[in-house]
């Protein structure tokens, strides 16, 4: 089995961990906190992402707090390839260098297919979830999903998390019939809620189909971050690109105000279904 790859330059998001199972606890040393991983990543490799500090309010305060912030994280899948995770194994917090690791995760993290068809068009919430689709093609060759989450690091729990995909086919080396849909997640059992959501797309290009989504999550009683209770996740543009000849990208861009390093950890994740 192959591994996806990192596309160069793009760098990679503030706090991305991949791990779909168990607890990935926090150690922190001086400055350095590092991340304990669940599982095991097939074929992997290490990197060093330079990222850069940044001044945050503290809400009910005039001070400012460093906080860093890293560049936005892409990953791809050729059409043979199955899946590709990028986690973070560490980061300096004064000097914002942080160390990743890329690789294949074992089949099981990889879970069901996450939309039912549904007719053309449609877009519903249910209380802490919402989903969407346009649906064009009953039969598709090729399918495939970005997924971006938040996990409390003292429990391994996914709080809250954006997936944008499509399914298409392929038309005299085009895009052809396709189905492009989204879905949020919010842990109501924990207290997170979803307070907006944007999804936007693509799939009349020859070239490639496109799912985007933005999401705007919020607990108000959350204890672990310095400038608490009240937490907001931001996630922009958790896109999923399809091409004619199968391969497949996606992006994320995600931040949480107030910064709550190393509590709450970002994630992202490339499928093929």
């Amino acid at each position: 089995m192959t591994k996806g790859r990192i596309i160069q330059g793009l760098g990679l998001c503030a706090g991305l961990l991949l791990a779909l199972a168990g607890s990935a606890q926090a150690d922190s040393h001086g400055d350095v906190v590092r991340f304990q991983q669940p599982y095991p990543l097939a074929d992997s490799t290490r990197s060093v992402v330079q990222g850069r500090q940044v001044a945050v309010a503290a809400r009910g305060s005039e001070t400012r707090r460093p906080s860093c912030r890293l560049p936005r994280a892409s990953v791809s899948l050729a059409r043979d390839e199955r899946a590709i995770e990028s986690r973070q194994l560490s980061i300096n917090l004064r000097t914002c260098r942080a160390t990743f690791e890329r690789g294949v995760p074992p089949k099981w993290t990889e879970g069901s297919s996450p939309v039912r068809q549904q007719s053309a068009g449609a877009d519903r919430g249910e209380g802490s979830r919402a989903a969407g689709v346009r649906a064009a093609a009953r039969a598709y060759t090729f399918g495939g999903y970005s997924k971006a989450w938040y996990t409390d690091a003292r429990t391994g729990r996914i709080l809250n998390s954006v997936r944008s995909g499509a399914d298409w086919n392929r038309s005299g080396g085009c895009v052809g019939a396709n189905n492009v849909w989204f879905r949020t997640f919010a842990d109501s059992f924990t207290g997170w809620s979803q307070v907006s959501r944007r999804w936007s797309y693509i799939n009349t290009r020859c070239d490639y189909v496109v799912s985007s989504t933005n999401a705007h999550f919020r607990d108000r009683k959350f204890s672990g971050c310095s400038d608490g209770p009240v937490v907001d996740a931001h996630y922009s543009r958790v896109r999923f690109v399809g091409y004619p000849n199968g391969n497949a990208k996606g992006y994320r861009r995600s931040w949480i105000e107030p910064s709550c390093y190393p509590v709450l950890v970002a994630h992202l994740a490339l499928y093929r279904r």
